[in-house]
């Protein structure tokens, strides 16, 4: 596969071409043309078509919204209010709408009449409605033009003027800075033109329909907002949007008056190619089909959130950024520049979605930005280019895990996949990170140290005092250990391949006897520089369980406390115990929530095939799709109530890999190896779900579709899993969910009746010009045993964590074992399928009683915090 990118391109009046140096990037050459009469430039009324995801409600007060493209990009909140942005520049802050009508003698402002917001992947809309009038202000960000676009469309009866104004800035993202700047009202293209001394970086922002009402000095910015009237023809807004444009860029001004006209004169074909790549977007990529509709929605939105990472900079190119939120009266827009090991985490879920060409694209993105010695970059401002960043600033490479993750994200792609060429493309710089990892080993015991290669798991508090490794940095590295023999090997290159091959067992071995604390029961959070270990129960040994690294008993026991609420809450994972002596839920690093070590939680208990304890942390982050900025995951939130901190970061991307890698990953079980022909599919399908499909999922050239059905009754149950294949062969290895305690367990593949491996899995091949063809039926059969629905937590914004947990289940000699833990006093219900059974508390303090159709009540006693029990439950009769 090549590294490209698959464009949705335009035409804009030959004002602006495309650069073949940098595939994709806006050139800053731009033909000389003469300027357009503003009234000329008129955008035609046509249809806004629904969108299949769009996502509305009633505007919420202080609530984040954003539309982003890779060249710009409208922070704000639902009321209306937003800060402009054209990479790498803040051009305004505070752009808002107000409204006067001669039926009224004092202007409306548009924050107190924003009545509905819509959310569509293309663009988003805001609706003003009042007595007089209606306004739709559909907001764009182009995906080639380096602007914003709003199309207003008015509906009222009488003559209307509508105010926009902003507070002009033209500064460039933290931490850049320019100076001299000036804006001022230029008449006859009715625009605000703003620029600096030296002419060198200019943006507009203007509309064909605008007057200006009040006028500045053009030698300063001044503390005033500029004003736009416009004055509203009804006739005529009953054919035409009204379009305000922004523009800017540090590129000639004429080039820019240019865009800012060829954005208003190709406003429909902008439109079609926005609508063109959400669709393709949501066509090419998995898609499922749940007994949740709400899930199978969120799952879209991911899709397109994932997509919206990618920030094309004229000077440094196109890469992910981390996410976006209000810079106010600073230009820190969240974290809207490049991160390395944010990329990481959401290429783990976009390389199992199918977005392989933004995956490749950002992978030779880090690698331009290597260290000499082969460190990988951990950000990069969106003015670095502008500003002696990777020299001066401390950022560039402060931390230690970013190498490691891209060496593991590079793997997972490949296995994903089958792409050698961009393998062989980078293998030089997989070699340079290579050699960096050792060189930061230097204490002989297999893992690279934090004292040596920098931050890790994390930036501030007491928790990282004294370290010297962390287990979180451990798991990375092991984890790129496992992939650096496979993938030197396939490179030919022995000696990094026996290198790896003798350094991962010990390494491995480290990681599994040096961190795990005995007596506690769970995995230790770091090795200090004295030799001793921080004993501290904290979220970070689920990335390591994430990756399948631990000792398999080892493993269940520390996912058992994950599990606790201690860590696990109803809306997701506290990186620090709760009870900790370091714990306090609004602190940074130890015990806010944070979505994206929630997906790690999840995957590690899927992993080691725990699934009533990883279900409702994903689903948990498929709520926050819905409760707070709509189709968005926030960065963090309060460890105390089901609420984003007040200065997190509202659209954070590695938040969203957190539903992402989970549900694929693990509730579907989909390890795609196209590079050795081959996929791994071990569903773990919740018990009450009847049914699910999955389209496209793609290994190499091969596309699949995936139908499971399943069926039980007091005897037994049976799942038929049909896989319907696209494309060349695939070899199948299919591992069956089958419930604790299960009895001759069969399995059919094709009306044949096939064994088990000893792994316990059956192996089927799929495709084009092979004997079985491209489609197949898995039947498994089984008698006895028993599987329990996991917990679903309905959540409130503002609600403290209530939920239940199942810390374990298991099957045992007479019987099945259930751990729960609750808030005392609390009721639950627990559903289990198949086996009729029994039950009784063991140990705890706790009621139980049958209600019949599988369903257990389990009464806490009253009391205060957090009660666990012990249920053990016998086959009735």
């Amino acid at each position: 596969m090549k590294i490209r990118r698959t464009r949705f391109r335009l035409k804009l009046l030959s004002l602006v071409a495309v650069s073949t140096a940098s595939p994709g990037v806006l050139s800053a050459q731009a033909r000389p043309a003469e300027s357009l009469d503003p009234l000329s430039l008129a955008v035609s009324r046509f249809e806004i078509a629904p969108s299949p995801i769009e996502l509305s409600g009633p505007v919420r007060p202080g609530e984040y919204l954003g539309v982003t493209g890779p060249r710009s990009a409208w922070l704000g909140i639902e009321t209306g209010e937003a800060e402009l942005w054209v990479h790498p520049l803040k051009v305004g802050n505070r752009f808002r709408l107000g409204f006067s009508t001669s039926a009224y003698g004092t202007p409306i402002p548009g924050s107190e009449v924003a009545r509905t917001v819509r959310v569509r992947p293309e663009l988003t809309t805001i609706t003003y409605s009042h007595a007089a009038f209606q306004v739709r202000q559909h907001i764009l960000a182009p995906g080639e033009l380096p602007g914003l676009l709003l199309l207003l469309d008015v509906d009222s009866p009488e003559p209307l003027e509508i105010i926009a104004e902003f507070e002009p800035v033209l500064n460039y993202m933290w931490p850049g800075s320019l100076g001299g700047q000036y804006a001022y009202w230029d008449a006859g293209r009715r625009v605000f033109v703003l620029s600096e001394s030296l002419q060198e970086t200019n943006a507009v922002v203007g509309s064909p329909w605008a007057v200006n009402s009040v006028e500045h000095p053009a030698h300063q910015l001044g503390e005033a907002p500029r004003t736009m009237v416009i004055p509203v023809d009804p006739e005529r807004a009953r054919r035409e949007f009204i379009p305000i444009a922004i523009a800017g860029g540090t590129t000639p001004r004429e080039e820019v008056f240019a865009i800012y006209e060829g954005m208003i004169s190709e406003a429909r074909s902008i439109y079609d190619a926005k609508r063109a790549w959400a669709d393709s977007v949501l066509a090419s990529t998995v898609s499922i089909e749940s007994p949740d509709p709400w899930l199978d929605l969120a799952l879209e939105w991911a899709k397109i959130n994932l997509e919206e990472q990618r920030v094309c900079n004229p000077d440094l190119g196109c890469g992910f950024v981390a996410g976006w939120g209000l810079s106010r009266n600073g230009t820190r827009p969240g974290f809207g520049w490049f991160f390395g090991g944010d990329a990481a985490q959401t290429m783990f879920a976009m390389e199992a979605l199918g977005q392989w060409e933004l995956v490749a694209e950002e992978l030779a993105f880090l690698a331009k930005y290597q260290r000499e010695d082969g460190k990988i970059t951990h950000e990069i401002s969106q003015a670095a280019a502008r500003i002696p960043w990777f020299d001066v600033y401390p950022y560039a490479y402060y931390h230690a895990d970013t190498t490691p993750y891209w060496m593991v994200a590079l793997y997972e792609y490949w296995r994903a996949s089958g792409d050698d060429e961009l393998l062989r493309a980078l293998w030089p710089a997989y070699r340079r990170a290579w050699e960096w990892c050792l060189a930061a080993e230097t204490d002989g015991d297999g893992i690279i140290e934090n004292t040596v290669g920098g931050l890790a798991a994390v930036e501030v508090g007491g928790l990282g005092a004294a370290l010297h490794q962390d287990v979180y940095l451990a798991g990375v590295w092991v984890a790129a250990l496992e992939g650096t023999r496979v993938l030197a090997e396939r490179m030919g290159d022995a000696g990094i391949a026996d290198r790896a091959r003798e350094l991962a067992p010990r390494a491995r071995a480290t990681l599994n006897e040096a961190y795990w604390l005995e007596d506690a029961g769970h995995h230790a959070f770091g090795i200090l520089a004295d030799g001793g270990t921080n004993d501290n129960l904290t979220v970070w040994p689920a990335t390591a369980a994430a990756f399948g690294l631990f000792d398999e008993a080892r493993a269940r026991s520390t996912l058992a406390h994950l599990a606790s609420d201690r860590i696990s809450s109803d809306w997701g994972a506290h990186m620090l115990s709760t009870e900790s002596e370091l714990y306090h839920p609004l602190q940074y690093n130890m015990g806010t929530v944070w979505p994206f070590v929630t997906g790690y939680v999840a995957w590690g208990q899927y992993r080691y095939r725990r699934p009533w304890a990883g279900f409702h942390l994903m689903d948990a982050v498929k709520q926050m799709t819905f409760d707070w900025s709509l189709g968005r995951h926030p960065e963090l939130l309060s460890g105390t109530f089901y609420e984003p901190l007040d200065q997190t970061v509202p659209h954070q991307f590695f938040a969203t890999s957190a539903l992402v890698t989970p549900l694929l990953r693990g509730v579907l079980g989909w390890e795609p190896d196209a590079a050795r022909g081959g996929a791994r599919l071990a569903p773990q399908l919740p018990p009450d779900w009847p049914e699910v499909a999955v389209r496209r999922l793609r290994a190499g050239a091969t596309a699949t579709d995936v139908e499971i059905r399943q069926r039980w009754t007091a005897e037994g149950g049976e799942r038929r899993t049909t896989l319907t294949v696209a494309g060349p062969p695939l070899a199948f290895e299919f591992v069956p969910d089958v419930p604790a305690g299960a009895r001759n367990v069969a399995v059919h593949v094709g009306g044949v009746e096939t064994g088990l491996s000893d792994e316990g899995s059956v192996e089927v091949t799929l495709g084009e010009a092979v004997p079985a063809g491209g489609r197949a039926e898995i039947v498994v059969t089984w008698e006895g045993g028993l599987a329990v629905a996991p917990p679903r937590t309905g959540l409130d914004p503002g609600q403290t964590s209530v939920g239940l947990r199942i810390l374990d289940f298991v099957a045992a000699a007479d019987g099945w074992s259930l751990s729960v833990e609750g808030t005392a006093g609390r009721t639950y219900e627990v559903e289990f399928f198949g086996t009729p059974v029994v039950s009784a508390v063991i140990d705890g303090a706790a009621l139980v009683s049958d209600l019949g159709d599988g369903v257990v009540e389990v009464e806490f006693a009253a009391g205060e915090g957090r009660v666990s029990a012990t249920v053990r439950l016998t086959a009735a009769g």
